[in-house]
């Protein structure tokens, strides 16, 4: 006897929303990491930030 199970009444679907402000503001806030990050003061800081905390987590 050849059954069909019953179709379910939902498919799945897969569905992407884009927030094109939000995308845009953390590419914004990424940028300006990477800038900071490369600055000269930020550098010496981050070395004796280093040196000051060294070992401790």
């Amino acid at each position: 006897m050849d059954e069909r199970a019953p179709e379910p009444e939902h498919w799945l679907t897969s569905a992407a929303s884009v927030n094109t402000a939000g995308f845009w503001a953390g590419i914004e806030r990424f940028r300006t990491a990477v800038m900071l990050a490369m600055h000269p003061d930020v550098e010496v800081l981050d070395e004796e930030l280093n040196a000051l905390y060294e070992g401790q987590l």
